[in-house]
């Protein structure tokens, strides 16, 4: 078992040094959240975990949910060493946050982690393979401007030949994306997969159930799955489930955030993720004529033209405009529930108004 990390250790640089400011930030302790529950997140300082809850004053100028901690925040805490909880004061500003649509209609977005230096991309090839749900993965973690890499497992269920030809399928389509195929039952490919979670990095690893993820993590850990971060004080233990986010510190000093598989993937306002995702169509597009073309049944269109000629294939010409969509649905989503948010704001103060002014004329 590793020993006491320090703040260091766990990721904390002048970035971060330098937003603390004030006498007040300096009587707070630096944290790093390393899970999270419902109601509450688990942070440490490196050589204690404490269960935290976030102030009052904090949920108060939070503007939406984005802005409350996730795993992989650096947060500032009151009274860390005092008490059942601690307090988490203020959510300093992220490195990065990869994050993606609420499940179900809403256009609300959810927090996956912050402050990532790589994200691993897990899919199987076998029964299941979907080349579409990889560029959607691709599009999220690209518009969070995090670097992505494709870890293509379960290479047993083929034959040689067959996990080739999908290996380069991937590539062909994704140009410029690290790719990787590897099995957890053999071990072929193992090696290579172990030595991407470098020192000092901060990985993410997602991917629906049954893609390999938590079998790839295990590998990764060691069989007894060893982790670097102190006994939480609460009740005696670790940080263990695999229900919730969480932030593994490994042997050679790397993190990695374990997220549940992902039932359902939205990708919200990303058409910068997308355009880098889908980087031949947004080349085609620049040369077209016209300006403001939506590249959508126009005669004369570069990018329609290469679809006809076959130049660009039809499949991932469609899966670009059906992303494109969504993007513009959950951004017009998103200015509909602001306006619903201000009219809110409005109603509640002119509510209290008129309750003030009713008890003044009492």
């Amino acid at each position: 078992m590793v020993g006491l990390l320090s703040l260091k250790d766990l990721g904390w640089s002048d970035q971060y040094a330098a937003q603390v400011a004030g006498d007040r930030d300096l009587k707070l302790q630096p944290a790093r959240v390393v899970a999270i529950h419902k109601g509450a997140c688990d942070v440490s300082n490196g050589e204690r975990v404490r269960p935290a809850k976030m102030t009052g004053r904090l949920r108060h100028r939070a503007q939406s949910r984005s802005d409350y901690p996730t795993v992989g925040d650096w947060v500032l805490v009151k009274d860390f060493s005092v008490g059942e909880f601690g307090r988490v004061e203020r959510v300093l500003e992220r490195g990065s946050v990869l994050r993606r649509k609420s499940a179900g209609r809403t256009s609300r977005e959810q927090l996956v982690a912050a402050n990532l230096d790589r994200v691993f991309i897990v899919q199987g090839v076998g029964a299941g393979f979907s080349l579409k749900r990889i560029e959607r993965y691709l599009v999220m973690v690209n518009e969070s401007g995090i670097e992505p890499i494709i870890i293509l497992t379960k290479r047993d269920l083929l034959e040689a030949d067959a996990c080739v030809e999908v290996e380069e399928l991937v590539k062909s389509h994704l140009p410029g994306v690290r790719v990787l195929l590897m099995s957890n039952e053999t071990g072929e490919g193992l090696a290579a997969a172990v030595e991407l979670f470098e020192p000092k990095l901060t990985c993410c690893v997602i991917g629906v159930s049954g893609a390999g993820k938590s079998t790839l993590l295990n590998r990764v850990l060691g069989e007894d799955r060893l982790f670097t971060l102190p006994v939480r004080e609460s009740d005696g233990k670790g940080v263990h489930s695999t229900t919730w986010r969480e932030l593994i510190t490994l042997e050679n000093g790397g993190h990695v955030i374990d997220t549940p598989g992902m039932r359902e993937l939205g990708n919200m306002e990303a058409e910068s993720g997308i355009g880098e995702t889908f980087e031949d169509i947004q080349d085609l597009a620049a040369g077209c004529r016209f300006s403001d073309c939506a590249h959508v049944k126009t005669e004369g269109c570069t990018v329609i033209e290469a679809v006809e000629t076959g130049a660009l294939p039809q499949e991932r010409y469609d899966h670009y405009v059906r992303l494109m969509s969504e993007a513009a649905l959950f951004s017009a989503g998103m200015i509909e529930k602001q306006g619903q948010d201000r009219r809110l704001a409005r109603f509640r103060r002119s509510f209290l108004e008129g309750r003030a002014k009713s008890e003044d004329e009492g």
